[in-house]
């Protein structure tokens, strides 16, 4: 159970504190090592993606405008620069759709809050990645609730998915299903601050004389702060358990004073119960709450609308289904992966005739190549006949079928062996050929 507040973290004003090793679990994490940052980093990370982004997308502009005039089609001249999207607004579109995603999860499909914090967490380090003037959130984020809904256990079949997204095509759903694990660096575990919080809950019933009434009606007020949380970059720079204090101090500040001051007062002498002073634990609730105030009820509709709509000028036309820069792009890589195919076809039938693991292959010889069946019969020792057909002699004067009228000198001999194959042995053996009533002449 997670609720150490005294973990390192990185303040709002840019400073970050010594990321050592804290009491917790959550420092063994991909989480902590890897998608910890300042609100300065953020910023900066930011802005460089989106420059790139803009460079980017005035290269590709041109490149679509030369595409459409070589296949005879009219184009008009691409937006200027200063129609793309600045981070801010990045941002409020990227908030927008996280929103949406918190409501698909928890109405739409009606699962639990793992789902929700990790679609909404997928889609925040993806755009921490990536552009949304390359990625539409539109497309994306279908793609981050299906994935989340599979790795925290609660998969959606896509026939049941595809009814909350009728517009959307459910193979574009697959084909960003790698793109995002990509972005993600396929770390796929989230810790969110909805379990820290239910064990903060379980550590207020510890105290003496605990409420338990009113900790029980603390809790859905706090996951309410909570799901506004998951709309701000709070997860990416305090630790899940500040967070979830936070929102329970806003639910109830005199109960968590109140639990605060138990903890201090009985620890020992010397000894501070979170590692850190009771001064700066109020220093971390003070910055999250205000950051969690500052998040409301969502984006603005009418500034989202407004970005959306200047988003549709300034798309990166390679990642657009229909452009021709679209289309030259897929062709270009459905040419390359068919010469991989049939380069590794190739070396597989060059492996296969240099060395063969258990010989040459066998050949077979047809039925009219093989040879017949020896002509010669052994009747014993010193007996033997001509079967040869060839020399026009009639096989029914060389033996008599009626062996009752024979005589018993001319039967084979009791020891007789019967006729041989020339691969396989005898054909006929046992007593010899007189018990199948062949009689012979002597030669």
């Amino acid at each position: 159970m997670e609720h150490k507040v005294g973990e390192p973290s990185t303040s709002s004003g840019g400073s970050v504190h010594p990321l050592g090793q804290g009491p917790t679990p959550y420092y063994d994490t991909s989480q902590f090592r890897n998608w910890r940052y300042s609100s300065l980093q953020l910023r900066e990370l930011r802005q460089l993606l989106n420059q790139k982004a803009q460079e980017i997308l005035a290269r590709n502009q041109e490149l679509e405008k030369q595409a459409q005039i070589s296949l005879g089609h009219t184009f008009t001249d691409p937006p200027p620069p200063t129609t793309y999207l600045s981070v801010d607004e990045e941002l409020l579109l990227v908030r927008f759709y996280c929103d949406q995603a918190s409501k698909i999860v928890r109405d739409g499909f009606q699962l639990p809050d793992a789902v929700e914090t990790t679609a909404v967490t997928y889609l925040k380090r993806f755009y921490l990645k990536n552009s949304v003037m390359e990625w539409h959130p539109k497309v994306v984020m279908p793609t981050c609730v299906y994935l989340a809904a599979k790795t925290t256990n609660y998969p959606i079949p896509m026939s049941h998915f595809r009814d909350r997204f009728a517009k959307l095509n459910p193979q574009d759903i697959l084909d960003n299903e790698f793109l995002v694990a990509q972005s993600l660096a396929f770390e796929f575990w989230v810790r969110g601050p909805d379990k820290a919080l239910r064990g903060w809950a379980l550590d207020l019933q510890s105290q003496p004389g605990a409420d338990f009434k009113k900790i029980q009606d603390c809790v859905p007020k706090s996951l309410e702060f909570l799901a506004n949380s998951r709309l701000t970059d709070l997860e990416f720079i305090y630790s899940p358990s500040q967070i979830s204090l936070a929102c329970l101090h806003l639910s109830n500040p005199t109960m968590i004073d109140s639990f605060l001051n138990w903890q201090y007062e009985s620890a020992s002498p010397g000894e501070e119960p979170f590692g850190k002073p009771r001064e700066w634990i109020n220093g971390i609730l003070e910055k999250i709450e205000a950051v969690i105030k500052s998040a409301g009820d969502g984006p603005d509709l009418s500034k989202v609308k407004g970005i959306d709509k200047r988003l549709k000028s300034c798309t990166n036309p390679e990642k657009v289904p229909g452009t021709a820069l679209y289309i030259k792009r897929k062709q270009e890589q459905e040419a390359i992966a068919a010469a991989a195919r049939a380069e590794k076809t190739l070396k597989l039938k060059k492996d296969m005739s240099d060395e063969m693991v258990f010989g040459d292959v066998i050949q077979t010889i047809p039925k009219r190549e093989r040879k017949p069946m020896s002509p010669r019969v052994s009747l014993g020792a010193d007996r033997s006949i001509d079967l040869d057909r060839s020399k026009g002699s009639d096989l029914s004067n060389k033996l008599n079928l009626e062996s009752e009228s024979s005589s018993p000198q001319n039967r084979g001999e009791p020891t007789g062996m019967g006729v041989k194959d020339e691969a396989m042995g005898l054909l006929t053996g046992g007593s010899g050929l007189k018990e199948v009533g062949l009689l012979t002449e002597e030669s």
